[in-house]
């Protein structure tokens, strides 16, 4: 086997020497022939192996298990002889993922705003707890041998669609976006391991020491290309490990950047901080027999002061989400991104459902032309297409497995929630959980109100559980993701925020609460779990509104569906114990309402007293400008709810076209039918509907009131005849106008007279008229429609 440096990345060849560290096992050593090496870490070889043999592990993308570690320690232990022998053994490797070391702890945090966490609410609720309320371990045992409904809560069957659930057909359109895209003719999805992939001996050894034996599919077609400097469009199944893809070629490629001249050279954007904080420690770890190559944080929750410092320091990498990075290049010295060289964008179509896309803009134009740019994402939008158009220049579109390509080891279930059923949704999660899904398991909820009260039932319950999502401070969402890795808490409740990207270790099961918007979002939730070869259970709650997804997933994953039925006594008994504890998640809430607000009243105090104590300082600083405002931000979100809102009326007309159609026929001949006028009357109604559609935009501009229309105008005039002749003929006085050949002398002397003499005969008029009209009913007591003088007054 012969291994090579493609020629873009050998400036030249000298005299150094350099032997590479291979990641597999071998039975004799290679000859290398030398070759020189400018950065001093044996990037540049020709190796040539005699008969060597290499046995690699299984591919995998994810760290390894705690106890797998600590197993094999042990093992590494007591077989140490074994080794020298050349015996195969499981090497320790190192995490790739470290959420602890970002931000201060929860504790400290806590400590410094006087508050106490949620956990220490609801140990004290357990404390005060009656007896009587809680169930013993013994009792619990009884029940079970008593009533065996309950010792096996639920079972699972083959899923039955039923007749509302029968799957649709969909045309399939194909686009012109391959003209755009260059052809990938020759490219290889298959490497035997990382040495074929011409990477430098530091990111090998780093590969080695994070387990990384055998590249994936869109690591083994991606790197290659990206070593070239082309751009790539990527897109693969979650878990085929996207991360090292673009961040392996990234840091093989700084290896040869000008260091005596320091400069951002690379900046990665995504779309949720905690996968940055992911992508961050990530890179760190495969940079780390890199020393000189650094990485820098930048997103929101964190110091800003602190990432300013970093960013004039100059790293090679930031790791950014788009809010935070446009704050810091508007408002902070000394930040630019003129000699940007690699621009990737991960997670390309959850940034754009979050309302990045002008953001995202203002960052490309800021960027030099003159670039690399890599967009990544799980599955490709129009959106997404569009955005490929305008940032990528005759890019390679790789795609390594189908977008929706369902896993093998991936067991997919269903738990019907009937209409009369939904309001014991949280019984039946909770039934689920204690007998069935017990350990590594995420619950995903659809709000954050939802999660909050959910964690609070789990922890009152007395399950070990943590929250995700975005009411809680960085510091809290990034413990509580390492509470979950370390398998601390056996229950993650999270929203939408960590259904991207976040590949957390032996996930066994994806529990949807809250049933997903779109197949898209239910694809990113399940991917999750059954990564990287292993097993995992993806549980979904659907509920009658939501059979379009049914079909959808049932489409997806075909006869493989099972249908899971929770035991009807364990949902009663779960259902007696959350009404028991509603008083205490009231109270807990209401409790955390008290703090927030003092924690709020104390936060004006204190910006009251640095304005008065620092006044001078605070008004001599610059003004900071925002490229989207909270307004802005909050019309932006509404606008998104509504288009997700449309796109879900547009599946669903979809479906009921044929309705629709029979519905429209039938308003068609109602109004054949009707007659004449009527007809007409219709026919002019659309039109007027029509044109204020056309100018409806003008006169709101110009805020113009519409005028009266011709029809409106002639009934009212032939109301007032009708009305004046119906006066007449009852013998009731009715005004009549002056003659026209006195028309001009009035004319003339209304205006001579001044304004209090026209004043005076217009008062005098219509007490006269009043008079008549009171003589000619009898002197009857009515109404009056005389108002004061004081409308005659000037004003």
């Amino acid at each position: 086997m012969k291994v090579e440096v493609p020629p873009q990345a050998v400036p030249f060849e000298g005299t150094a020497v350099s032997q590479l560290l291979p990641t597999g096992r071998r039975s004799s050593q290679p000859t290398a022939t030398p070759v020189f090496d400018p950065t001093g870490f044996g990037s540049q070889y020709k190796l040539t192996m005699v008969d060597s043999e290499f046995a690699f592990e299984p591919p995998s993308d994810e760290e390894y298990d705690y106890e797998d570690l600590n197993s094999d320690e042990e093992k590494d232990d007591e077989n140490s002889d074994v080794e020298e022998k050349g015996k195969n053994h499981t090497k320790k490797t190192q995490s790739p993922w470290d959420f602890s070391s970002y931000t201060e702890s929860v504790a400290e945090e806590h400590a410094r705003r006087s508050t106490t966490s949620i956990d220490d609410k609801i140990s004290k609720f357990i404390q005060q707890r009656n007896p009587s309320d809680s169930i013993p371990e013994e009792e619990e045992e009884e029940m079970d041998e008593d009533d065996p409904t309950d010792s096996e809560p639920d079972r699972q069957e083959d899923f039955k669609p039923e007749e509302e659930d029968e799957i649709p057909t969909t045309a399939s359109g194909g686009g012109d976006n391959k003209q755009f895209f260059a052809k990938a003719d020759g490219v290889s999805f298959h490497a035997n391991s990382f040495m074929d992939l011409h990477l430098s001996r530091p990111l090998l050894r780093a590969c080695e020491a994070l387990g990384y034996n055998k590249p994936t599919p869109i690591q083994a077609a991606c790197i290659p290309l990206a070593l070239t400097g082309r751009d790539i469009c990527g897109s693969a199944i979650t878990g085929s490990g996207k991360t090292a893809a673009f961040a392996l070629p990234t840091l093989e490629r700084l290896l040869f950047r000008p260091k005596h001249r320091p400069a951002i050279r690379v900046l990665i954007l995504t779309p949720t901080r905690e996968l940055a904080v992911q992508i961050h420690s990530m890179i760190g770890k495969l940079a780390q027999f890199i020393p000189d190559i650094r990485c820098c944080l930048v997103l929101g929750g964190l110091s800003t002061k602190a990432q300013e410092a970093a960013l004039r320091s100059l790293p090679d990498i930031v790791v950014a989400t788009p809010g935070r990075m446009i704050d810091h290049l508007r408002n902070s010295m000394s930040v630019d991104l003129d000699d940007l060289a690699v621009l990737i964008l991960d997670e390309a179509d959850r940034l754009l459902e979050l309302g990045f896309d002008a953001e995202i803009r203002e960052l490309v134009r800021v960027c030099p032309k003159r670039r690399q740019t890599m967009l990544f994402s799980a599955t490709m939008t129009e959106q997404v297409d569009e955005l490929i158009k305008l940032l990528l220049n005759k890019p390679l579109r790789l795609s390594a497995d189908p977008t929706t390509k369902r896993p093998a080891t991936l067991t997919e279930e269903v738990v019907r929630i009937r209409r009369m059923r939904e309001g014991n949704q949280e019984a039946v999660l909770l039934a689920l959980c204690s007998k069935t899904f017990t350990s590594k398991v995420i619950i995903f909820s659809g709000t954050k109100q939802a999660a909050h009260r959910l964690k609070i039932l789990f922890g009152l319950a007395g399950f070990k559980a943590a929250e995700l999502h975005g009411n809680l401070t960085q510091a809290q969402r990034l413990d509580a993701l390492e509470l979950f890795r370390r398998q601390e808490v056996d229950f993650l409740i999270a929203t939408n925020v960590a259904a991207r990207g976040l590949d957390i270790i032996g996930v066994k099961t994806v529990i949807n609460y809250e049933c997903p918007r779109d197949l898209t979002s239910y694809v990113h939730r399940v991917g999750r779990t059954a990564r990287a070869g292993r097993e995992g259970y993806a549980v979904t709650f659907v509920t009658d509104n939501d059979r379009s997804l049914l079909k959808a997933i049932v489409k997806r994953a075909g006869s493989k569906l099972k249908s899971r039925i929770v035991a009807e006594q364990s949902i009663n008994k779960w259902c007696e114990m959350i009404e028991k504890m509603e008083d205490q998640v009231a109270s807990i809430l209401r409790e955390e309402r008290e703090e927030m607000a003092l924690r709020k009243a104390e936060m004006e105090a204190d910006k009251a007293e640095n304005l008065i104590t620092h006044r001078d300082e605070i008004f001599s600083r610059p003004k900071r400008t925002w490229f989207v405002t909270e307004k802005e931000k909050k019309l932006v979100a509404n606008a998104g709810k509504e288009k997700e809102k449309g796109s879900k009326k547009k599946v669903m007309s979809a479906e009921e076209a044929e309705e629709r159609k029979q519905k429209a026929k039938k308003k068609r001949e109602y109004e054949k039918n009707l007659p004449r006028k009527k007809r007409r009357k219709l026919e002019a109604s659309r039109e007027m509907l029509e044109d204020e559609a056309e100018n409806g935009g003008n006169a709101r501009n110009n805020k113009e009131k519409p005028g009266i229309s011709l029809v409106d105008l002639a009934y009212r005039r032939a109301k007032a005849a009708k009305g004046a002749k119906k006066a007449a003929d009852n013998g009731k006085v009715v005004r009549t106008n002056k003659k026209p050949n006195n028309n001009k002398s009035s004319s003339s002397s209304h205006l001579n007279k001044s304004r209090p003499e026209e004043m005076k005969e217009l008062f005098q008029s219509e007490m006269s008229e009043k008079k008549q009209k009171r003589s000619a009913h009898g002197g009857g007591k009515k109404s009056s429609s005389f108002k004061s003088k004081s409308r005659y007054k000037r004003r």
